[in-house]
C-alpha cells in the first residue's frame, strides 16, 4: 500500500531551511537556505539541523500543528480542564471523524512523520561530516534517536500500530509501507531508546538537551503504557488484534525494571522537598533536581508556542482563561488529613470548601478568593474583576476556576512570554510508574513505599491500603501529582477507565445575592454548582482515527469505529 501522504514530504527536495529554534539553549539566528551538500559537509550546519528537530518535542500546546501558545492543552481533552474553544469539544463529545478537517489533531500524522523523515535523513548522513569529532556525532545521533522514538510513541498512543520508517526514500522508489503491529512498534521504540542511552552521558552539554536518563525514563513510560489493560489481548475491547495488542508474558517486570534503572541504577535525580504549597508550585517554573528532561523557553525567542500565563490566567489580570480546571477535578483533591471530601471525618464543608486541602490544590488551582498577583481573585457576579463583568469579559472562566500550575507571578505576561520550562519527564512520574508496575507484580509493600515518597514530600499522610484499593490509590496519586502535565488523557485510556469521561464537565458559579435572591453588589456570596458541558466517551475514542485522506490515498486499515 502506498503511503501517498507520507510521500508528499518523502519526495520533497533535499533543501534544508533553518529557522530560529524555540529552545533556550538551541536558539539560532535565521539563516539562508542551504543545500544538502552544504549541510552534510559542515558540523555547524548539521548541528543546527539536529537542533531544529527538538521542535518535535511537546510544549504547553495540545497540538502544535494547529494552535500555539498553550491555547489548548491536553488537560482539556479529558476531565482535568474545560476549554471554551468548540474545536476541543469534538473530542469530548465523541464527534470526531476521519474526514473532519477542523478538529484539533488534523495534520498531526503528517507533522510527526515530517520530523521522522528529517531524523532519518540526519542519521543517514551525519557520518559523512568530516569536521566533527566522533564524540559529538554519537551524541547527536543519540539525541535524534530519542526524538524519533518519542514521535513514534506519540503516534501509537493516539493511533495504535503505525508504519515504522527508518530510511529516506528516493524519488524513484515505491513507497509500499503498511501499519506495523503495536508490539513491533513498542519493541522498536524501546530498542531506539536503549541505543540512544548508550550514546549519551548522564550530563548534557547544555540545559535542555537529551541525556541517558531521559532515554531510560522514557523507556519506563513506554513499557508501562504497553503493559496496560488497553493492550492486553485478553481484554474485551473494540480495538483488538495486532495493531493494538501487546502480548508479552513478563510485561510488568519489564516496566518495573525500566523504572528501577532510573531510580536505583542511575541514582541521578531526587524529589524536590517542599515546606509549603508555594515550594511545590515553584518546581514548575525552574530547573531542579527532579527534572529529567524539560523543554526550555525564553521570552527573547519570540515563539508563539509559549504563553501559559497569558492563556490560562483570569481575564481581570489580562489573561484568556483558556484551560480552566473542572469542579470534577477539584473534588478529587483530598483534605490534608488524607480523606476524600465525601468520606466520614474528612472535615469538608461547602461553606469552607477550599480550606485544609492537599497542598497541591493551592499550587495547581486558582479559585474565587485565592491570592494571586497581589490581590484576591474575583470570580463572582456582579462586578467581579475576573468574572464576565470584568475586563475582557468574554475570557471569563466557564468553570469558575483557573490554572495556577506553571504560572510565574513574577513576570508581566502581557508584555513578556516568560522563561518557564515545559517539563517532559520528572522523577515523581518514574516513582509512580514503578509503584504501578510493582503492584501488578504483587509487591504491594514496594508499591506503597513509592507512592508514599511522593505524598510525603508535600506533607500528605501515607497510604496503607492493599488490593484493589491500593491500585485505586496509585491511580489517584497520578491524577493529583501529574495534573495538567499531559498524562491523564493517556492514563484513563490505558487503564480503560474511559467511562469516567462520561461525567458532565462541572463547574461553580459565585453570585452575590440579596435577601430576595437577586444579584446585588452588597449581597451574600453564594456558590452554585453547574454543568458546563456534557461529555460522551465511547469505546472508539480509546484511539483516534487516521485522517480520511490518508486512508483513501493509501488503503491503510482504519481504526475501529470510524
Amino acid at each position: 500500500m502506498k503511503l501517498k501522504k507520507i510521500l508528499m514530504f518523502l519526495i520533497s527536495l533535499y533543501v534544508l531551511t533553518f529557522f530560529a529554534c524555540e529552545e533556550q539553549i538551541l536558539y539560532t539566528q535565521p539563516e539562508s537556505t542551504f543545500s544538502e551538500k552544504d549541510v552534510w559537509s559542515d558540523i555547524k550546519l548539521a548541528r543546527k539541523f539536529a537542533f531544529d528537530q527538538y521542535n518535535a518535542l511537546n510544549s504547553f500546546s495540545l497540538s502544535r500543528v494547529n494552535w500555539g501558545g498553550g491555547i489548548m492543552m491536553m488537560s482539556s481533552i479529558c476531565d482535568e480542564s474545560y476549554n471554551k474553544w468548540s474545536i476541543v469539544e469534538t473530542i469530548n463529545q465523541g464527534t470526531i471523524s476521519p474526514s473532519q478537517k477542523e478538529w484539533i489533531f488534523n495534520n498531526t500524522w503528517r507533522y510527526r512523520y515530517k520530523f521522522i523523515r528529517n531524523i532519518n535523513m540526519f542519521l543517514e548522513n551525519i557520518d559523512e561530516v568530516d569536521n566533527a569529532s566522533q564524540e559529538e556525532i554519537e551524541r547527536l545521533k543519540g539525541e535524534m534517536k530519542y526524538i524519533r522514538a518519542r514521535l513514534y510513541f506519540k503516534l501509537i498512543n493516539f493511533n495504535g500500530g503505525v508504519p515504522i520508517i527508518t530510511k529516506v526514500f528516493g524519488l524513484d522508489e515505491e513507497f509500499e509501507e503498511e501499519r506495523d503491529s503495536y508490539e513491533d512498534c513498542v519493541n522498536f521504540i524501546v530498542e531506539e531508546l536503549d541505543e540512544a542511552a548508550d550514546m549519551l552521558d548522564l550530563q548534557a552539554p547544555q540545559w535542555g538537551r537529551i541525556t541517558k536518563g531521559a532515554c531510560l525514563a522514557m523507556k519506563s513510560r513506554v513499557l508501562l503504557y504497553a503493559a496496560g489493560k488497553l493492550h492486553d489481548p485478553g481484554t474485551s475491547r473494540l480495538a483488538s488484534g495486532p495493531l493494538f495488542d501487546y502480548d508479552v508474558s513478563n510485561k510488568w517486570q519489564e516496566a518495573a525494571d525500566a523504572a528501577e534503572a532510573v531510580i536505583i541504577d542511575l541514582n541521578q535525580y531526587s524529589l524536590v522537598q517542599t515546606e509549603n504549597w508555594k515550594d511545590y508550585q515553584n518546581m514548575f517554573i525552574s530547573n531542579n533536581s527532579e527534572v529529567i528532561l524539560a523543554r526550555p523557553f525564553h521570552s527573547e525567542f519570540g515563539t508563539s508556542e509559549y504563553r501559559p500565563d497569558l492563556m490560562n490566567s483570569p481575564n481581570g489580570y489580562g489573561g484568556w482563561a483558556c484551560n480552566t480546571p473542572t469542579q470534577n477535578i477539584v473534588d478529587d483533591y483530598e483534605m490534608d488529613n488524607g480523606k476524600m471530601i465525601n468520606e466520614a471525618g474528612s472535615g469538608y464543608s461547602v461553606d469552607s470548601m477550599y480550606q485544609d486541602r492537599d497542598p497541591r490544590f493551592y499550587a495547581n488551582i486558582l479559585y474565587n478568593g485565592s491570592m494571586f498577583r497581589g490581590r484576591e481573585v474575583e470570580g463572582f457576579i456582579p462586578g467581579g474583576k475576573d468574572s464576565k463583568d470584568g475586563p475582557g469579559g468574554w475570557n471569563f472562566s466557564r468553570t469558575g476556576y483557573w490554572m495556577r500550575k506553571f504560572m510565574d507571578e513574577s513576570i508581566d505576561f502581557t508584555t513578556t512570554m516568560g522563561n518557564q520550562p515545559w517539563i517532559l519527564i520528572r522523577l515523581a512520574e518514574i516513582y509512580l510508574n514503578y509503584a504501578e508496575a510493582q503492584y501488578h507484580l504483587g509487591n504491594e509493600g514496594t508499591a506503597r513505599e513509592y507512592v508514599n515518597k511522593v505524598r510525603r514530600r508535600v506533607g500528605m499522610p501515607e497510604i496503607s491500603t492493599s488490593g484493589q484499593e491500593l491500585l485505586e490509590d496509585i491511580k489517584h496519586e497520578r491524577e493529583i501529582e501529574l495534573m495538567f502535565e499531559g498524562h491523564r488523557f493517556f492514563d484513563l485510556r490505558r487503564w480503560m477507565d474511559g467511562e469516567e469521561l462520561n461525567e458532565a464537565c462541572r463547574g461553580i458559579e459565585w453570585k452575590k445575592l440579596d435577601e430576595e435572591s437577586e444579584l446585588a453588589s452588597d449581597g451574600e456570596l453564594t456558590p452554585n454548582f453547574i454543568d458546563v458541558a456534557e461529555r460522551n466517551f465511547t469505546d472508539k475514542l480509546y484511539y483516534f482515527p487516521l485522517d480520511y485522506s490518508e486512508i483513501s490515498k493509501t488503503g491503510m486499515q482504519q481504526n475501529p469505529g470510524y
